[in-house]
C-alpha cells in the first residue's frame, strides 16, 4: 500500500532529524502540524501536541473535545487523549517515559507556548531543546505541485477582487470600508478565509508600509496601497497594488514607474541556483539608481505558503540558493513620509527556467473615481 502525503512527510522528517541527531520534534497547534498530519486549530489554552520521535510512529496528546477529530484524521497516530477534569500533566509525562533516556535533542514549535514548553522541560529534564523551524523551513521550503496549485487559485482570486474594487468609486469610503469591499471580494470568489488583516492605506498612510486600515476617509488626489490575501485548502495569496484616486500627487508618476521596474527586474532575475540576496540587490540597485535607496526600507520579500510570511526571505545579503518549487513575495516599495508610499507585490515560483508570477493582474497605474 502506498504511503499518504501525510507519511511521506513524516518519513521525510525523521531522515532529517536523524541528520540534525534530533530525539523528538514536538509540534503545538500551527502550519507545522497542519503540513504533517492535516490536522489544524488555533493555539489555545489547551495542550495539544503531535510528537513525532526520530523512529516509530507520531503520537497526538490531545484534549477530549478533539479526539474524535484527531481519529478521523488523514495521518494514522498512536492517540494520548486527556481530560479536563484531569489536566495532562500526568498523561504528557505518560507519553514523553520512553524518551527520557534518549531525548538528548527535542526540537519545537517555534510559535508554541512559554507553558507547554516549560510542561515539555520538566517532563523531559535531560533534554536540550531547539526551534523546529530548522528543520521544518528545509522541509516546506520546495512546494510540490498540489501545494503550487493551491497557491495559484488563491492568486488567481485576489486578481479577481484587484480587477473588480478598481470598478468601483473609493472616493468617500473609509479605508475599513474598503478593506471589506476586498475581503467580500474574494468571499465571492470562492476563498476559505483572508490569508492576513487586509491592509489599506491612503493619503499620507501610504507611507506607512505596515499600516493597516483606519476611520480616514479617501480623498481625490489619494495614493492608495492595498495589500491583501486570501486562502484555499489552507494556502496562502499575497498582493499589493498601489492605486491613485483622481488626479496623482506630484512626482507620483516617477515613484510608479521606477517601482514598476525594480519589480519587473527582481522577477527576471529569479533563477534556480541563485542567492536569494541576488534579486534582492536587483530590485535595491534600481531603486537606488533613481535616487530613491533611502526609502526602501524593507526586504524584497518573503517566502509564502500555509503561512503569509516563511522562508525563504529575499533579504540583503541573503546566501540561501533559491531551488525549483520555492515560492515567494517580490514587493519593492518606496516611501516618502507625509506624502504617499507605492509598493507592487506579486507572488513568484521559482522554475526550471526562471521566476514564474501566480498573480496575472495589470501593473499598470490605476487612475480610479
Amino acid at each position: 500500500m502506498s504511503k499518504s502525503p501525510y507519511e511521506e512527510r513524516i518519513a521525510r522528517v525523521q531522515e532529517l532529524m536523524a541528520e540534525m541527531e534530533a530525539d523528538l520534534l514536538a509540534l503545538s497547534p500551527s502550519s507545522n502540524m497542519l503540513y504533517l498530519s492535516g490536522f489544524y486549530d488555533e493555539a489555545g489554552e489547551r495542550l495539544l501536541l503531535l510528537l513525532i520521535p526520530r523512529m516509530g510512529g507520531p503520537i497526538f496528546l490531545v484534549p477530549e473535545l478533539y479526539a474524535e477529530q484527531v481519529r478521523g484524521g488523514p495521518l494514522p497516530t498512536e492517540l494520548h487523549i486527556w481530560r479536563d477534569a484531569s489536566g495532562p500533566e500526568g498523561l504528557l509525562e505518560r507519553a514523553l517515559r520512553p524518551f527520557r533516556q534518549q531525548a538528548g535533542l527535542v526540537l519545537v514549535d517555534d510559535t508554541m507556548g512559554a507553558r507547554f514548553l516549560l510542561m515539555l522541560e520538566e517532563a523531559l529534564p535531560g533534554a536540550k531543546f531547539s526551534l523546529a523551524s530548522q528543520l521544518m523551513a528545509r522541509l516546506r521550503m520546495e512546494k510540490g505541485p498540489e501545494e503550487i496549485r493551491s497557491m495559484a487559485e488563491a492568486a488567481a482570486i485576489v486578481d479577481q477582487a484587484f480587477a473588480e474594487v478598481i470598478g468601483l468609486r473609493i472616493s468617500g469610503l473609509t479605508e475599513l470600508a474598503l478593506a471589506r469591499t476586498l475581503e467580500e471580494a474574494m468571499a465571492a470568489e470562492g476563498a476559505e478565509k483572508v490569508a492576513f488583516e487586509t491592509l489599506v492605506a491612503s493619503g499620507p498612510n501610504s507611507a506607512l508600509p505596515h499600516y493597516r486600515a483606519g476611520q480616514r476617509r479617501i480623498e481625490p488626489g489619494d495614493v492608495v496601497i492595498l495589500d491583501f490575501g486570501c486562502r484555499v485548502r489552507g494556502y496562502c495569496s499575497d498582493i499589493t497594488r498601489t492605486v491613485v484616486c483622481g488626479d496623482p500627487p506630484g512626482e507620483f508618476q516617477k515613484v510608479y514607474e521606477v517601482v514598476r521596474e525594480a519589480q519587473e527586474r527582481a522577477v527576471r532575475a529569479v533563477k534556480p541556483g541563485i542567492p536569494a540576496g541576488e534579486v534582492d540587490r536587483t530590485a535595491r540597485e534600481t531603486i537606488t539608481m533613481a535616487g530613491y535607496g533611502e526609502r526602501f526600507i524593507h526586504r524584497t520579500g518573503h517566502g509564502i505558503g500555509l503561512d503569509v510570511h516563511e522562508e525563504p526571505y529575499i533579504s540583503p545579503g541573503s546566501s540561501l540558493l533559491l531551488r525549483k518549487g520555492m515560492t515567494f513575495s517580490i514587493e519593492p516599495g518606496i516611501y516618502l513620509p507625509g506624502r504617499f508610499g507605492v509598493r507592487i507585490e506579486d507572488i513568484v515560483v521559482v522554475t526550471d527556467s526562471g521566476g514564474e508570477r501566480l498573480n496575472n493582474c495589470t501593473h499598470a497605474l490605476q487612475v480610479v473615481a
